[in-house]
């Protein structure tokens, strides 16, 4: 496919001709970017001819006699390439270790060609150039580590580069193809103690026309492809490639030229300084000076006193907030005060109106008045908010929410980069980190000359010590250091000469046997490559320059997997041995000019292969070539179909391997990458072998430990790494580090408080549970030590086990002392009974809710008779279920060998009908017990696979099953396209009922008029979202209401036709209950919505977009649409913490609905936490003792009586003190 691009070039000077030289004059708004170029003997001049308009885009390399800056001059030694009047497009110095190769390899028969074509440009016939514009030829892909040049359409060039080892290329900064780049004249290089200089003396991407020009080596051609492998390149995926031409050393390598000081350590050759992707293994050396250095200087800090913390202040003060006439929503006019600097908890049953409180009302208005202080320019940026409804709201400080709903769960972000553990291991390790070579795993320590000298001072006196530049044909200096150090101006002589010699590195020997090598540089005087300053970005798998080249940061890789392929070896392809090319017999019957399918008939017909056969019987190298090509060698393909249609096409066979992998990596649409993707698998990347940086971030170390290992560590295991490293550093290293060591470990301390202490830092978010999240951030906050805030919490006890409540409960007091106001939605029983103040919103669901029932202190509210909280608080009212007697008898299901995380090969077994809680702190290995190991299995064997689980060893009790439910907290959906209604099947019966109406059945509509996902029925100019994107230039997108439907999704035809007196959109705002009553004469409708009713959904509104839903209530959706199914009473449903959201009488309903289910005979295992759930279940799996690395193993297992005599049980001893 033809991608080309046309970029404009800017000439900057012309080329003016004298008797003996040439002369480039630069025009003068450029002339600063020849700063320093006078230091390099040589540059490359890259120029079109004037006389020759069609001879394309060209570039020689000149000797440089003399540069005038500010005249903007340069003068250099007559060539005939060059005319009167040539223009200039840009000017780089020549760089040995990039321009100048030494082992390279040219065409026998070059001196023939040399003097005929090799002056000009061998890619094309036509202009590269053509009215100041230049043209791509191609482009660069970076496909796992590899550099492939992707050329448009000139095949002719693979024969021009025959019998060449390398070649070079032109490409353009696309990047930097801007106004505000191109007008920079100079630039500050990214090598050691370089100056500030003009762009034309440094390879910067930042130029007036952004050209680069590297040399590389051809590693292999795909003509058929027209590909060109090449060695590593420092360049972005898909850069433009405007020209190539072979590297010819009697054109392009300068024997003798020169480079500025601070160039002269760098490598003489480009062999020399290239390095090798296919080596990914770290080694890291210790190098001998440490063995001195930790020697002298081992640090005496306690870290007692080292890691100790200042006590804070605690704010008091006194107000309040005060909510008049608040009508958001459901809420019914009601009248809130809410006391400043205090814990407020908003309790009631689902649906009552907590969150409309809370965050429609009093979080949405801060936030709305925040944005009304801003400037109008700045408001501008952002979306505009509607005012919530209410009369007064006053004393109201600026808010916070921390919800589960908010957090971005970017697959980039993990647990250290959200919690900026990450950032602080990157600055400490960019600070005192040792790097070591990426090529051949030497220390890389450089050290200021004041270093060397007090390190060397630091030796027992007497000692001998011999001084001699690196690799320097010059005599030593010997110096015995004296028994008083007082003066030492011959030491720093002898030092200072020998650096400047030795160009920045010198050889220190001890005594006569022992040879250190010192350096000032960041270079490795082992095998001349050079490294860059080393910074936090270093460690940055987000970074372009630091992430790993293969899979650009993330770890893991898609690859193509030939036994997704191959789905069954044992049928011949023409019977679908593979899902990828399908039935090949029926295409063989009829076939087209269909390649994909029908390379693989030319190929059997060149091979003599009978494609009866089934897959496993076929040759090796057919079966190789039809999943990896023919290597560029042509087969025919000849067809006549049964329309009459024939004809012949001969290529070389692409093979579905790479057939799947270019269109993965091409410009095709989603739904072609979806179907392909299909058939690879992730797996840990080969390179960084899933430390997602590049080698030299991974070649970094403290005291041993790499960057990779401490940023993967647990919470835990970083924290106890700390409180040891002062001591394995010197005194110098701990002085420049100490603060940030502290600071770290603070953090770290704080988040083992809030009980996420099992999480590892690479964790993926991801992979992280709501409550998890939320307490991430919750700490986050506390972080901050900010005051006079309101935060608004969104039950942050979700994911807690009851012995981690505690320390939340202590974090959240915290927050409150440093002078904060904290409301929070909760319904956990122990964060209710701590608050200070207590508004119990209800006294039910929906249109029934929305009223004050109480606010007091948590013992007025016991006191309440009118608060249902209250009563449950106060022990008047239990949740309560008759518990099914398990005996020997009954039937049970048995997992042995879970291995899976942090699993300890573990051996379980639950009762079939009944109700088994799986128990344990957050980390213990719940969810992999559950959703890698028992779900899995036995889904597994109910679709009749042998396979059990690679998560563990066997299964039996499956049998009793004929159906798996995993009903878990994602979402739903996560556009406003999918809803409640959609989702669980109401919305078809909705429609049904429309299109039956007499005045529907005259107008012609059917059901998908009714449909605001189909053109018949959805808003012409919304097409069904109700609102309106109007993209705006370097601004936020600004969403509006549909001017035409008014919001209401629907053309105004289809709004017309009503039934009991409500159209599709009043249907669709109805919560539940009110559409339980509104369609009570529908039997199906009324099955589905009185199963959500009961699993607690009565106060959802039908038409509610899927992705404002939280975590538990999408998971009751998802239960209801399965009970509203048929069951033969053998379903085995798996309920994720499906307590989320509920109030303890939603609970009491909840379990009166699992009771039935259980009745019926289907069994039902729960993740969960809640205590009420726990002591009403029949069989109990708790796992333990603790998270992370210290979980993982089945504490004890039995019913609720069994297990509440287990000491050693965090979940027994809270039993133990229940009422069973």
């Amino acid at each position: 496919m033809n991608n080309k691009n046309y970029y404009n070039l800017f000439p900057i000077g012309k080329i003016t001709k004298q008797i003996d030289k040439n002369v480039i004059s630069i025009y003068k708004n450029y002339s600063d970017g020849l700063k320093f170029l006078s230091l390099f003997s040589h540059a490359i001049i890259f120029y079109s001819k004037i006389r020759k308009p069609n001879v394309p885009f060209s570039n020689k390399i000149i000797k440089i006699t003399n540069v005038d800056e500010k005249s903007g001059l340069i003068l250099f030694y007559d060539n005939p390439c060059f005319s009167e009047g040539d223009f200039i497009y840009d000017i780089k110095p020549y760089f040995p270790c990039e321009d100048r190769v030494k082992d390279c390899s040219i065409p026998k028969d070059f001196t023939k060609l040399e003097n005929e074509k090799l002056q000009s440009n061998l890619t094309s016939e036509e202009p590269s150039i053509l009215s100041n514009k230049i043209q791509s030829i191609g482009s660069i892909k970076k496909l796992q580590g590899e550099f492939i040049i992707q050329l448009f359409d000139d095949n002719s060039l693979f024969e021009k580069f025959e019998g060449y080892s390398h070649i070079k290329i032109f490409w353009w900064f696309n990047n930097f193809d801007k106004d505000k780049y191109r007008r920079i004249t100079q630039c500050q290089p990214p090598y050691e103690n370089a100056p500030k200089t003009g762009v034309f003396a440094s390879r910067s991407p930042v130029r007036p026309n952004p050209i680069a020009l590297t040399t590389a080596k051809i590693i292999d051609f795909n003509k058929s492809l027209r590909q060109i492998k090449v060695s590593t390149l420092d360049c972005f995926d898909n850069t433009p490639v405007i020209d190539i031409s072979p590297y010819i050393p009697s054109n392009d390598r300068i024997l003798d030229c020169r480079v500025p000081d601070w160039l002269s350590h760098w490598p003489k050759w480009l062999d020399d300084s290239t390095l090798d992707f296919s080596q990914s293994k770290v080694e890291l050396k210790i190098p001998p000076i440490f063995n001195y250095i930790y020697k002298y200087s081992k640090s005496n800090n306690k870290t007692t006193d080292f890691f100790k913390e200042d006590k804070n202040n605690k704010i008091k003060q006194s107000n309040k907030i005060i909510i008049k006439g608040a009508r958001q929503n459901n809420l019914k006019n009601i009248d809130v005060t809410i006391p400043y600097n205090k814990i407020t908890v908003i309790t009631g049953v689902s649906g009552s109106g907590k969150s409309s409180l809370a965050f429609d009302t009093i979080f949405a208005e801060s936030q709305r008045r925040f944005m009304d202080s801003l400037s109008t320019s700045k408001r501008s940026l952002y979306e505009q908010m509607e005012k919530p409804d209410f009369d007064k709201i006053s004393g109201l400080p600026p808010a916070i929410s921390i919800s589960q709903k908010n957090i971005a769960r970017n697959p980039r972000s993990t647990v250290g980069t959200i919690t900026d553990i990450h950032d602080c291991l990157r600055t400490l390790f960019s600070i005192i980190g040792v790097r070591h070579c990426p090529n051949c795993g030497n220390a890389i320590i450089p050290l200021n000359t004041d270093e060397i000298i007090q390190t060397l001072l630091k030796l027992v006196p007497g000692t001998l010590i011999k001084i001699e530049p690196f690799k320097a044909n010059t005599p030593c200096y010997e110096y015995l250091l004296p028994e008083n150090n007082n003066s030492n101006d011959l030491l720093s002589n002898y030092i200072k000469e020998s650096l400047k010699v030795g160009k920045g590195a010198i050889y220190v020997t001890i005594n006569n046997k022992d040879k250190i090598l010192f350096q000032t540089t960041q270079m490795c005087y082992h095998c001349d490559h050079i490294l860059f300053e080393l910074t936090p970005s270093t460690f940055s798998f987000n970074n372009v320059e630091s992430m790993c080249p293969v899979c650009n940061g993330l770890g893991i890789k898609m690859e193509v997997s030939p036994n997704l392929i191959i789905c069954n070896p044992n049928l011949s392809i023409l019977d679908g041995a593979s899902n990828w090319w399908g039935t090949l017999r029926k295409f063989r019957d009829n076939p087209n000019a269909n390649w994909m399918k029908g390379e693989i008939l030319a190929l059997a017909e060149d091979m003599n292969v009978d494609l009866e056969n089934p897959w496993i019987e076929l040759p090796k190298d057919f079966k190789y070539q039809t999943l990896w090509g023919s290597n560029g060698r042509k087969v025919t393909f000849t067809y006549e179909n049964k329309n009459g249609r024939t004809g012949h096409i001969t290529r070389p066979v692409e093979g579905a391997c790479n057939c799947i992998k270019r269109i993965v990596s091409s410009n095709n649409g989603e739904a072609s990458k979806k179907i392909a993707k299909e058939f690879m698998e992730q797996s840990t990347c080969d390179y960084c072998h899933g430390e997602r940086l590049a080698k030299e971030g991974r070649m970094v170390d403290i005291a041993g430990t790499r960057f990779p290992e401490a940023a993967s560590m647990t919470i835990t295991a970083l924290k106890e790494w700390l409180e040891i490293l002062p001591c394995k550093l010197s005194d110098f290293q701990l002085s420049t580090s100490s603060s940030i060591i502290k600071e770290l470990h603070r953090k770290l301390c704080n988040y083992i408080k809030i009980g996420v202490s099992y999480l590892n830092l690479n964790r993926s978010v991801t992979t992280l549970s709501g409550g998890e999240l939320q307490r991430l951030k919750l700490i986050k906050q506390l972080e901050s030590g900010i005051s006079n805030i309101l935060y608004v919490l969104d039950e942050p006890s979700t994911g807690l086990h009851i012995k981690d409540q505690k320390k939340l409960i202590e974090i959240i007091k915290e927050l409150r002392d440093y002078g904060n106001t904290i409301i929070i939605v909760e319904h956990n029983a122990n964060l209710i009974s701590m608050a200070d103040y207590i508004i119990d919103v209800g006294p039910h669901a929906g249109t029934f809710g929305g009223q004050i029932v109480a606010q007091d202190t948590p013992l007025k509210i016991m006191e309440n008779v009118n608060s249902e909280t209250g009563k449950y608080l106060s022990g008047k009212k239990r949740v309560y279920i008759e518990k099914s007697h398990i005996s020997d008898e009954c039937n049970y299901v048995k997992l042995t060998g879970a291995n899976c995380n942090n699993l300890k090969n573990i051996h379980i077994a639950f009762p079939t009908g009944s109700i088994t809680c799986i128990t344990g702190v957050s980390g213990s290995g719940k969810s992999s017990l559950i959703s890698k190991c028992l779900y899995p299995a036995i889904e597994n064997r109910i679709h009749g696979k042998k396979d059990v689980s690679r998560y563990c060893r066997s299964l039996s009790g499956d049998e009793y099953f004929d159906k798996i439910i995993y009903a878990s907290q994602n979402a739903i959906g996560r556009t406003p396209r999918s809803t409640p209604a959609t989702y669980t099947g109401i919305m078809d019966e909705i429609r049904n009922i429309f299109a039956s109406i007499k005045i529907s059945k005259e107008k012609g509509y059917k059901s998908n008029n009714f449909s605001f996902n189909s053109k018949e029925g959805q808003c012409d100019t919304c097409h069904g979202e109700g609102n309106i994107c109007t993209p705006v230039s370097f601004m936020a997108d600004i969403w509006s209401k549909c001017p035409v439907c008014e919001g209401k999704r629907y053309k105004k035809n289809i709004l017309e036709v009503k039934y009991k007196d409500k159209n599709i959109y009043d249907v669709l705002e109805m919560n539940v209950n009110e559409a339980l009553n509104f369609f009570i004469d529908q039997p199906k409708l009324v099955h589905i919505l009185n199963i959500m009713s009961e699993v607690g959904l009565g106060y959802l509104k039908l038409g509610q977009n899927a992705a404002t839903l939280s975590g538990g209530e999408a998971q009751r959706i998802k239960l209801a649409k399965e009970l509203s199914t048929n069951s033969t009473g053998k379903t085995l449903y798996i309920l994720d913490e499906p307590t989320t959201g509920l109030h303890f009488s939603d609970t009491q309903n909840l379990l009166i609905l699992l009771e039935k289910m259980r009745n019926s005979g289907n069994t039902i295992l729960i993740i969960e936490h809640n205590l009420d759930i726990i002591k009403n279940s029949d069989w109990i799996i708790d796992l333990g003792p603790e998270g992370g690395l210290n979980g993982g193993y089945v504490i004890a297992q039995g019913t609720t009586q069994q297990v509440s005599k287990v000491k050693e049980s965090y979940t027994g001893n809270l039993l133990s003190h229940c009422n069973l």
